[in-house]
């Protein structure tokens, strides 16, 4: 009797059982549910989906476009440092030669009158005016950008060797590019004009050095100017502001940039300065 009462007990307990199964079944496949479950499961795939689809926008061992602009832009800049480096280094070699291998040189690559003048007042700056210097070949560096740079670079040579049937072959001339042995002696009488007109321009590098190096003297010499009137405040606000440049902790890039503005307006500053007082000069000995 005890073991068919145990089975009745267990048949009992299946019972119970069953209708609570069948109930967690019928739910979770209910429409409701099926409905609910099926949006669950849509939007992982399609969540899914669209992670392989993101990466597969770039065809494997295509480039990267925004890599290459980069990369291009980067070189970019590298050659037009590489240009201006060479350019400037053009205007030492020019300014090296006398007047009249300038001349010859200017005219067989077709250079303007402007860069003579700039070497012009390149040579007569003295070993003392070293950042006036460093201003003028760089100014001279951005007029020879304009030259076609292998025949520059090969007349320089030429000239540098004295290879005059050379540098006559490069000049491409049925004339002799010879001048008058004379005229490196002699100016021309425009030549002079530019001479006495460029004074004010040295004068006013020397005092941009001095000023810039904080030169005692030269910065007495300039505070002290009282034939002219100018502004004395406007002055060290300018001269502050080129130190500030230089020694601001910043991108290289915007560094230069900072400095080359402040170095213009204190340049500019004194080259009036520096005319103004030539011109009243000038006047007084005509007088």
């Amino acid at each position: 009797a005890a073991p068919v009462h145990s089975e009745g007990m267990a048949q009992v307990a299946r019972a119970a059982v069953t209708p609570l199964r069948h109930l967690q079944f019928k739910h979770f496949f209910s429409p409701q549910t099926t409905t609910a479950v099926r949006h669950h499961f849509s939007f992982l795939t399609l969540r899914r989906h669209a992670h392989f689809r993101s990466r597969g926008l770039r065809v494997p061992g295509e480039p990267d476009v925004a890599e290459d602009e980069a990369a291009a832009e980067k070189k970019s800049r590298n050659d037009m440092k590489r240009e201006a480096r060479q350019a400037v280094r053009w205007g030492m070699d020019l300014a090296s030669f006398s007047t009249a291998q300038i001349k010859r040189i200017l005219k067989a690559a077709s250079l303007e009158r402007e860069v003579f003048e700039a070497l012009m007042l390149v040579k007569r700056l003295g070993p003392d005016v070293r950042e006036g210097k460093r201003r003028q070949f760089n100014y001279i560096g951005k007029l020879l950008r304009d030259a076609q740079p292998d025949l520059l670079e090969a007349l320089i040579q030429a000239t540098k060797e004295g290879d005059q049937s050379r540098f006559q072959a490069l000049a491409g001339s049925v004339e002799s590019v010879d001048e008058d042995p004379e005229e490196e002696f002699h100016e021309s009488e425009s030549e002079q004009e530019y001479e006495v007109s460029s004074d004010h321009v040295i004068l006013a590098n020397k005092w941009f050095d001095g000023l810039v190096n904080k030169d005692i003297q030269i910065s007495n010499e300039v505070y002290s100017v009282d034939e002219v009137e100018f502004d004395r405040q406007e002055l060290r606000r300018l001269v502050r502001k080129v130190h500030s440049a230089k020694n601001h902790q910043s991108d290289e890039e915007d560094k230069r940039v900072e400095l080359t503005a402040a170095e213009k307006s204190l340049n500019r500053f004194l080259c009036s300065l520096a005319k103004s007082l030539s011109v009243l000069k000038s006047q007084s000995a005509i007088i």
